[in-house]
């Protein structure tokens, strides 16, 4: 028979499914702006991937406050060198996007390149 606890735990358990089923929704949208970021600053998103790294209460930018998640990705430039980059999200508005310090496409002396005298500072 159902009884009134029956029903409490199916809606709980409801709601967390409902919850993890729009994380996942979230993530999706997160990993589709890594994406489309990575394409127009001309960099290689590695593994097609991002993972949830951290998950706090705070305020988006209109100061409604809410979840804000936090999704860890890794990038390259050359394909020599991996390097990190995070989006933070607040529900389903992006707060930042931000790549590691890394050399940009066609900059820098190639192999062939004599060095540059320019780029000495002597202290």
């Amino acid at each position: 028979m159902i009884d009134l606890g029956h029903v409490a735990l199916m809606m709980l358990a409801a709601g967390i499914g409902a919850w993890i089923w729009r994380g996942l929704g979230l993530r999706d949208q997160a990993l589709r702006m890594v994406r489309q970021h990575c394409v127009r600053t001309h960099v290689q998103l590695l593994d097609e991937s991002i993972a949830l790294n951290r998950l706090r209460l705070g305020r988006g930018r209109h100061g409604r406050p809410g979840l804000i998640r936090r999704y860890g990705f890794e990038f390259t430039v050359t394909g020599e060198r991996r390097y990190p980059g995070f989006i933070e999200m607040h529900g389903g508005m992006l707060l930042k996007i931000e790549l590691a310090p890394h050399p940009f496409p066609g900059e820098g002396p190639g192999p062939d390149d004599p060095p540059r005298r320019d780029n000495v500072h002597y202290l």
